[in-house]
């Protein structure tokens, strides 16, 4: 079964292909920004924390980060026996603490899908979210902050997961099928997904808007 990271900047398809993923594996989606968003709807403790950091754009500190999505990663690898993990780790101490728990629990990442785009595209896709999903931190500030962000802290590592020899890298700025078509090959081709049963499940659900 497929453990996989997706990574990539705000827009560039991570929630999209994620769920894609899902479906021709069976493996479960974990969105940290769903998972962080509920938190807030419900007003927790937990929940107002967290939203003092993603109104802002902020990352949300790890210990935080951890509380939420580390149980989210467990029941995740028992019911399906493997994760599409989107939105996290985003810093290199992140990825380091998630490397160390999932070799001590046997559920380390055997993938790592990294989707880019050009910054006009990511701009104009979160943008177009916003006004019709009524995300009010998808504000243009709040975009270029994000953005900035994310070459600051997570770009870093693409380096990292290159290195240990399982990253991907796909440039989304095209037609979501051919996308999917060349992460199809690259599963395919590592023995990830059986072409038969890949084949034999639905491509995709109805199309999404891009994450």
């Amino acid at each position: 079964m497929i453990r996989v990271i997706m990574l990539s900047p705000p827009g560039a398809g991570k929630g999209t292909h994620g769920r894609w993923l899902t479906l021709q594996t069976g493996a479960r989606h974990i969105s940290a920004g769903d998972i962080l968003r509920a938190e807030v709807a419900r007003g927790s403790d937990l929940g107002q924390q967290v939203a003092a950091y993603t109104e802002r754009g902020d990352l949300v500190p790890d210990e935080l980060i951890f509380r939420i999505l580390a149980p989210e990663v467990v029941a995740a690898a028992r019911h399906t026996g493997g994760y599409v993990l989107d939105g996290f780790p985003r810093t290199m101490p992140q990825a380091l603490r998630a490397a160390q728990f999932g070799a001590d629990l046997a559920l380390t990442s055997n993938a790592v899908v990294y989707l880019t785009a050009p910054e006009q595209e990511l701009v104009s896709r979160l943008l177009d979210r916003a006004r019709r999903d009524g995300r009010s931190d998808d504000t243009l500030g709040v975009i270029r902050h994000r953005l900035g962000v994310f070459a600051t802290e997570t770009a870093p590592l693409v380096d990292y997961y290159r290195d240990r020899g399982i990253l991907v890298e796909l440039s989304t700025d095209r037609p979501e099928a051919e996308v999917q078509a060349d992460l199809l090959a690259w599963f395919q081709g590592r023995g990830l997904i059986q072409p038969l049963a890949a084949e034999s499940r639905p491509d995709s659900a109805e199309p999404a808007a891009e994450r």
